[in-house]
C-alpha cells in the first residue's frame, strides 16, 4: 500500500507543488493528525526538562562551593605556614650583623631553609629572602644577589614600609628579570612582628597550578575560572587564552553592580552561562573567584531524554505526514485534472484565481506597454528632431522624415516650415542670481517658459544646453510670409518678456525663410545662425529676420582702432596686464560705436588675437606651447557679450602671456648669475676681476648684476669672492710650504690686506693657521 501511495505521489506531485488549494487541504489533515501529539510531546518535553535542569544547577552550585572551600583552605595553610617561618630564629636581629665572607655556615642555612620553605606547598615556584642590612641583598635557594641599583632598593622598601606584617601583592617582579610579567606572592616582613624589620621572606605563586586549582570550579572542559583583585580592580589569575573575552564580560558585569548575587546566569554570545561568584579572606583582603560553566555542559546527562521525546514526536509527526499526503492527493485529483487544461498554469498557487489572474495579467501587460511608449516618445522625438537640425538625416527621404514625426505626434502634412534660433545674453554681471556653469540649467529653464509661450504654434523646441535653443515651426500652405512674420514677431515679444521678467535674461530671436520640405531643416537653422551674427550691440532684446541680413550688411562700416592696438601689445610686452586689461576694455568700446553687429566686434576682436599672437612670437615664446595646442578663435567666437570676450582675454590670453614672459626674465637672470659664479671660480686669482667686469661681460649694470646675485645666492658679490679667495688660500697654506706673499698674491691680495682680511674672516692670522693644521698633522 504505502509503494503504490509513493508511486502515485510521485507522479502528480511535481505539478502539485504550486498549487494552494492542494497545500490548504494538507494543512487541513496535518493540523488535525499531528498537533494534538506535538503539544502532547512538547508539554512532556519541557515539564521533564526543566525540573532536570533545576535540579542539576543546584547541584552544581554545591559541587563549586565544596571546592572553593578546598582552595581556601589550602592558601590559609599557606599563610599559616609562612607566618610561623618568620618567627623562625634564623630570621632575627642576628642577621643585620650577618657577615657573608666568614659566617658562610649561617649563609649555607639560610640556602638550606629557602630550600625547604619552597617544597613545602606545590602552589610554591620560589622563596626568597631580601634584606636590607648589613646592606640590600635578595637570597634565593641557589644564590644571593647586592642589589645596587636604586630603583630596585626604593621598591623592596616599599615592601617593608607595608603597613601589615604579612600581605598578598599580585605585581612583584623578580630582580634580574625585568620585562617578565609581575607575579603573585606572599610577602611575611622579618623578624614577625618587629616594628623596624630586617628584610622580608617573598613567597612566589605558580600561577599556571594556581590556574589548574581552579579549574577545579568548573568540572567542564567548556568552561573557565579566574580570580579577581579586592573590589574587581584586576585580575589576580586569568582562565586559558582563548576565554578571555568571556571573563572581561563577566568582570565588567560583576564589578558594574549588574549582578549581586552569589550564583547567576549569563547570555554571552549566544550561549547561556551558569556563574558562580565568591570570596577567599586573605590576610584582610577579599579575593573575589568567578566560576562559568554553560548550561549546554550542565544539562549533559538530561540530553538523551530530549533526544528520545523529539525521536517520538517525529516518528508520529512522519506517520501522519504520510496519512495526510495519501488523504489529499484522492482529495485534489479531479481538481488536478481541470487545471491541467488550463494554458500557463506551472506556477499559479490559486486554481480558482487562474482564469481571473490570467486575464488580468492580459490587460495590465498591454496598458504598462502603451505607458511606457507614451513615456518615452517626447525623448525619442527631441533626439531625433536633435538630428534633424544638425543635418544627420540628410540620407532620408521627405515622405521617411514626415512618417517619423508623425509616428512621434507631430502631423507634417501640408505645411511649411521656419526656423527661429534663440540666444539667451550672458550669465556675467547677475548679482549673484547665476554662476558660471549654469548655463545648461538656464537654457533649460527658458526652454520650459519658450515651450508653455507657444502652445498656439505647431512646433518642436531643440534644446542646444548652451544659452541656445532652436525651434521648427510649422505653417500651413496657404499662409503668407508676411502672416507668418506677424505671428512669430507677436510671440517673440512674449518669449522676450517673459524671459526679462522670469530670468532677468536679455534674449535675441533670429528667423530664418520658410521652406516647404523639412529635410533642410539644417540649413534653415544655419540660416538663422548667421542672422544672428547681426544683432547689435547695446541693445536690450532683438528680432531678426533673415530676409533683412542684406540690408543690415550694407549698413554696417568697420573702423579697426589700430592705434589702441599697438598700445595693448606695447602694454603685454612689458608685462603690465592690469594696462593691457584696460586698453583691451577701450578696444572693445571704440569697436561697439554706432551700435555694431555683434559679427563687427568678433571680427575685430579675432584680428587683435592675431596681432598678439604675432607679437609672442617675436618675444620667443611660441603660441601654440604656451596655450596647449586650444582653438583660440573657436572659444573667442564662442563669447557673445563684450563682458565675456574681455574676461577672456585676460584670463586666457593676457595672463599667460605676462606669467611666462616675467617667469622667462627670472631664468635669464638666474642664467647670469650662474655664469658670474663660474667667472669667479675660473679667474678669482686676477686682480682685474670685480663687479663693473662681470657685468661688462654680460651687457648688464653692476646694479642689475649685485640685485640678482644677491636674489639667488643669497651673498653680495665682493663676500662671495672673498670666500672663494680665501677658501683657496686655506688649502695652498695647508697643503704647501709657498710664502705667505707668495699665497696672498696667488689669490690677488697684497700680504697686509691678506693678513688683515684672513684674521678678520678666520679669527687668527695667516701664519698661525698653517702652524695649526702642521700641528695637528
Amino acid at each position: 500500500m504505502l509503494q503504490s501511495l509513493r508511486n502515485r505521489l510521485r507522479t502528480g506531485m511535481e505539478s502539485r507543488r504550486s498549487r494552494r488549494f492542494f497545500w490548504r487541504s494538507l494543512s487541513a489533515f496535518l493540523l488535525v493528525t499531528c498537533i494534538p501529539g506535538l503539544i502532547t510531546g512538547s508539554i512532556i518535553y519541557w515539564t521533564s526538562t526543566i525540573g532536570i535542569e533545576s535540579e542539576l544547577q543546584k547541584l552544581h552550585e554545591k559541587q563549586v562551593q565544596q571546592r572553593a572551600e578546598n582552595i581556601d583552605d589550602q592558601l590559609s595553610y599557606m599563610e599559616m605556614l609562612f607566618s610561623q617561618w618568620a618567627f623562625d630564629a634564623q630570621f632575627d636581629y642576628k642577621l643585620k650583623e650577618l657577615d657573608f665572607t666568614y659566617n658562610f655556615i649561617q649563609v649555607r642555612d639560610i640556602y638550606r631553609t629557602l630550600f625547604i620553605m619552597e617544597g613545602a606547598h606545590p602552589l610554591i615556584s620560589n622563596v626568597e629572602l631580601y634584606l636590607k642590612y648589613p646592606q640590600p641583598l635578595i637570597f634565593n635557594r641557589d644564590v644571593y644577589r647586592n642589589i645596587t641599583d636604586e630603583a630596585w632598593s626604593q621598591r623592596y622598601e616599599a615592601m617593608l614600609q607595608h603597613t601589615k606584617f604579612a600581605y598578598w601583592t599580585d605585581s612583584y617582579e623578580q630582580l634580574g628579570k625585568e620585562g617578565e610579567k609581575p607575579l603573585l606572592a606572599l610577602v611575611n616582613k622579618v623578624p614577625a612582628g618587629s616594628s623596624e624589620p630586617l628584610g622580608c621572606i617573598i613567597t612566589l605563586m605558580d600561577k599556571e597550578k594556581l590556574r589548574k586549582m581552579l579549574q577545579t570550579l568548573t568540572p567542564y572542559n567548556e568552561g573557565t575560572a579566574f580570580l579577581l583583585s579586592p573590589e574587581g580592580e584586576g585580575f589576580i589569575v586569568q582562565g586559558e587564552a582563548d576565554k578571555n573575552g568571556l571573563e572581561l564580560a563577566l568582570k565588567d558585569a560583576i564589578t558594574g553592580g549588574k549582578y549581586r548575587t552569589d550564583s547567576f546566569l549569563y547570555d554571552y554570545n549566544g550561549e547561556k552561562y551558569s556563574v558562580s561568584v565568591g570570596e577567599f579572606s586573605r590576610i584582610g583582603e577579599a579575593w573575589i573567584y568567578v566560576s562559568a560553566a554553560p548550561l549546554t555542559a550542565i544539562t549533559a546527562p538530561m540530553l538523551f531524554v530530549s533526544k528520545l521525546i523529539l525521536l517520538i514526536s517525529g516518528s508520529g509527526f512522519l506517520l501522519a505526514l504520510v496519512l495526510s499526503l495519501g488523504a489529499t492527493y484522492r482529495l485534489y485529483t479531479p481538481i488536478g485534472k481541470l487545471v491541467r487544461l488550463l494554458p500557463g498554469n506551472e506556477n499559479h498557487r490559486d486554481e480558482f484565481e487562474l482564469i481571473e489572474q490570467q486575464w488580468l495579467d492580459l490587460t495590465q501587460e498591454r496598458q504598462t506597454l502603451q505607458k511606457r511608449l507614451e513615456s518615452h516618445l517626447p525623448q525619442m522625438r527631441e533626439g531625433f528632431m536633435l538630428q534633424l537640425v544638425q543635418g544627420h538625416l540628410l540620407s532620408m527621404t521627405e515622405k521617411d522624415i514626415r512618417d517619423r514625426l508623425l509616428h512621434y505626434g507631430w502631423e507634417t502634412e501640408g505645411k511649411q516650415f521656419v526656423a527661429a534660433l534663440i540666444q539667451l545674453g550672458s550669465l556675467s554681471g547677475q548679482e549673484g542670481r547665476f554662476k558660471q556653469g549654469d548655463e545648461s540649467l538656464v537654457t533649460f529653464a527658458a526652454a520650459n517658459i519658450v515651450s508653455e509661450l507657444s502652445g498656439s504654434l505647431s512646433c518642436q523646441l531643440v534644446n542646444f544646453h548652451d544659452l541656445t535653443l532652436g525651434l521648427l515651426i510649422a505653417f500651413p500652405d496657404e499662409m503668407t510670409a508676411k502672416e507668418q512674420a506677424d505671428i512669430l514677431n507677436r510671440t517673440g515679444e512674449e518669449w522676450i518678456q517673459a524671459v526679462a521678467r522670469v530670468l532677468k535674461l536679455r534674449m535675441t530671436i533670429a528667423i530664418s525663410s520658410p521652406v516647404a520640405q523639412i529635410r533642410h531643416s539644417s540649413l534653415l537653422l544655419e540660416e538663422a545662425r548667421q542672422a544672428l551674427s547681426f544683432a547689435e550691440l547695446g541693445s536690450e532684446c532683438q528680432i531678426i529676420e533673415a530676409s533683412c541680413i542684406d540690408k543690415r550688411r550694407k549698413a554696417q562700416g568697420f573702423r579697426y582702432p589700430f592705434t589702441l592696438e599697438k598700445e595693448i601689445i606695447q602694454a603685454v610686452r612689458i608685462g603690465s596686464e592690469e594696462e593691457a586689461a584696460q586698453l583691451i576694455e577701450r578696444f572693445l568700446k571704440e569697436l561697439a560705436q554706432d551700435g555694431a553687429a555683434k559679427f563687427v566686434m568678433q571680427q575685430g576682436m579675432m584680428q587683435l588675437l592675431g596681432s598678439l599672437q604675432h607679437a609672442m612670437l617675436h618675444s620667443g615664446i611660441n603660441p601654440m606651447e604656451l596655450f596647449g595646442g586650444v582653438n583660440l578663435y573657436e572659444q573667442l567666437g564662442d563669447c557673445n557679450e563684450p563682458a565675456d570676450i574681455l574676461r577672456w582675454f585676460r584670463s586666457r590670453v593676457v595672463g599667460p602671456y605676462v606669467h611666462e614672459l616675467i617667469s622667462r626674465q627670472d631664468y635669464q637672470l638666474k642664467k647670469m648669475v650662474e655664469k658670474t659664479i663660474g667667472f669667479i671660480n675660473e679667474r678669482y686669482m686676477s686682480f682685474e676681476l670685480s663687479l663693473d667686469w662681470c657685468a661688462d661681460q654680460f651687457g648688464t649694470s653692476a646694479y642689475t648684476l649685485s640685485r640678482a646675485f644677491k636674489t639667488v645666492t643669497g651673498l653680495n658679490f665682493i663676500d662671495y669672492l672673498t670666500n672663494i679667495r680665501l677658501e683657496k688660500a686655506k688649502e695652498l697654506l695647508r697643503e704647501t710650504d709657498m710664502k705667505i706673499n707668495d699665497v696672498a698674491a696667488q689669490v690677488s691680495y697684497q700680504q697686509t690686506y691678506f693678513n688683515r682680511i684672513f684674521k678678520k674672516y678666520e679669527g687668527i692670522t695667516p701664519g698661525q693657521y698653517r702652524e695649526m693644521h702642521q700641528d695637528k698633522g
